[in-house]
């Protein structure tokens, strides 16, 4: 059994034994996964913060080259309509790539609730403590999968 499908930030695949949050979907990127525990927070704290420098500078270098441009006399008009796509596409290229990457043993999920298209699993992690994950906008396909093996109603 092999199962996987699409939520905002990545994909998630399921096995016999575990669920992995993934940024790819891809099956041989799971080898590599840990469970969930306080070193992999704060890995995953890590990464965010990389990604949200990224959108600082780059916002900050739009701004700046807009003003720069702007204060020629000529007020075009497509530099603002070009900086506002470039940042919209860097947005959703580093978005999906942003999700956490671990495993969850199926054996340790404790519950799962799905409403609104958001879904929270409930497990216990590597250090043995209650923790959540809270994945929002997934896929039918991935709600229906989840319903077919019993691990949401």
């Amino acid at each position: 059994m092999k199962h996987f499908f699409k939520y905002e930030k990545g994909f998630i695949n399921i096995n016999e034994e575990n669920l992995f949050l993934t940024k790819s979907g891809n099956w041989s990127e799971i080898e590599l996964l840990l469970e969930k525990s306080s070193k992999s927070k704060s890995q995953n704290s890590k990464k965010k913060i990389r990604t949200y420098s990224f959108y600082a500078m780059l916002l900050s270098f739009s701004l700046l080259l807009f003003f720069n441009l702007n204060n020629g006399k000529s007020g075009k008009m497509m530099l603002p309509l070009g900086i506002v796509l470039l940042l919209l596409s860097a947005y959703n290229y580093i978005r999906a790539g942003s999700g956490n990457q671990y495993k969850i043993p199926l054996s340790k999920i404790n519950k799962m609730e799905y409403s609104f298209n958001s879904l929270k699993i409930y497990f216990m992690n590597l250090d043995g403590k209650e923790d959540f994950e809270k994945i929002e906008n997934i896929e039918e396909k991935g709600v229906q999968i989840l319903k077919d093996l019993k691990l949401i109603k």
